[in-house]
């Protein structure tokens, strides 16, 4: 269980009035970084991180709309175990270990749609989309074999703690219930702050503006921590405006798993985005219309809401070196049409860019890790508690 307590307390230390987080770094720098060099590295760490991490909690697993229609199987990776998610034909997404349970062959490692059977190739079992076994040919080894119904419940693949939110699917792997409303349940007390906070967007009408995959050659770690580092946006990215519009953020901390930032006035201190206005996600009250929050959804969610559109950052980490970014940018439904289609697309570009611009920026984080000179790295108090609540929190469940 996490030592931290939340909510934390919180001081107002800056010129402009804005929130810096009581965090763990003191003023004077102490010379040691929070989580060692070799973390970021190393291939035994790696894997370490994705057992105590990735396969405990709530995780992104990936996007609703990669599972758009019934029939839809799409496979993922997570915490190193392949699994499937599957959108049923009765309109429910859920997820199963990627597992046949005859052999554990998995049943495919492509994205692909299927007539109410996922089919393993290797003695032709098919399951059903809700997972029950629907065939298994010659079973008792006669030519009319009949499936026993008792067999087939036993032999259903193994289904996985599943949520769906904001066109996102999250998983838990080590949640020993997996009915989906234990799941919401779990879900909601999971993020009950920032559900709470967001409460005014109505998520369900999230529409898909545009989707980019981002191949990183950097730590799944280094790609959290330059999220959450607000000190580097006049400097790597000048599109943002002036640096008063960087310097107004508030840390924001909700609880262990949630914490970020939140610029009250980001969306009119920063550059337009496009030249013509989208429609607000919901019932935005006035004194959010502004805002830009920004959130770590711990691990491996990154999220970002202004009043008129969503952007998600998901990231799946393939080594200890190698990180594949799944960006997807949304607005609402009713800017779906073609007469917000140039609108659409410049909002992509822009937010395509600014993530370009991170690129090499990471890629010399990931360098740098390689040197003992990163064991002595210090965060600055001034900027950086988030970012070292985040290390923290990986710290304490990896057991570095």
């Amino acid at each position: 269980m996490s030592t931290l307590q939340f909510p934390l307390p919180e001081r107002t230390t800056t010129s402009t009035g804005n929130v810096v987080v009581d965090g763990p770094l003191a003023d004077l720098p102490a010379g040691r970084a929070l989580v060692p060099a070799r973390a970021y590295t190393g291939t035994d760490e790696f894997a370490l991180e994705q057992e105590r991490i990735f396969s405990s909690g709530w995780v992104w697993a990936g996007y609703a709309h990669w599972v758009a229609e019934p029939g839809a199987v799409h496979p993922v990776t997570i915490g190193g175990k392949p699994l499937l998610l599957v959108h049923g034909e009765d309109g429910q997404i859920r997820v199963f270990h990627n597992s046949c349970r005859h052999r554990g062959m998995a049943l495919t490692e492509k994205p692909l749609v299927v007539q109410g059977r996922i089919q393993c190739a290797y003695h032709c079992w098919s399951f059903k989309l809700d997972g029950t076994l629907a065939a298994a040919p010659y079973y008792t080894r006669e030519r009319r074999s009949k499936l026993d119904p008792e067999v087939a419940k036993r032999l259903s693949l193994l289904l996985v703690a599943s949520h769906t939110w904001a066109g996102m699917i999250f998983v838990d792997l080590s949640a020993t219930e997996t009915d989906p409303q234990a799941s919401a349940d779990s879900f909601t007390a999971h993020l009950s702050p920032l559900l709470e906070r967001w409460s005014h967007i109505d998520f369900s009408r999230l529409h898909l503006a545009g989707e980019r995959t981002f191949e990183v050659d950097a730590n799944w770690k280094l790609v959290v921590e330059n999220f959450l580092d607000f000190y580097h946006l006049p400097f790597v990215h000048p599109q943002v405006g002036p640096v008063t519009a960087s310097l107004d953020v508030d840390d924001v901390a909700l609880q262990p798993d949630v914490i970020g930032g939140s610029y009250p006035r980001g969306a009119a201190g920063k550059a337009e985005k496009t030249a013509k206005s989208l429609p607000w996600l919901g019932d935005v009250p006035e004194d959010r219309l502004e805002r830009q929050d920004i959130f770590c959804l711990f691990p491996n969610a990154l999220v970002f809401l202004e009043a008129d559109w969503f952007q998600v950052i998901g990231y799946h980490p393939e080594a200890p070196d190698r990180t594949v970014e799944h960006m997807a940018i949304f607005v609402d439904s009713s800017a779906a049409g073609d007469d917000f289609a140039e609108t659409r697309d410049q909002l992509c570009e822009v937010l395509w860019h600014v993530n370009e611009q991170d690129m090499p920026m990471l890629h010399h984080l990931q360098i740098g890790r390689n040197s003992p000179g990163s064991d002595s790295t210090n965060l600055v108090s001034h900027w950086d508690q988030i970012t070292a609540l985040f290390q923290k929190r990986v710290a304490e469940k990896a057991g570095y």
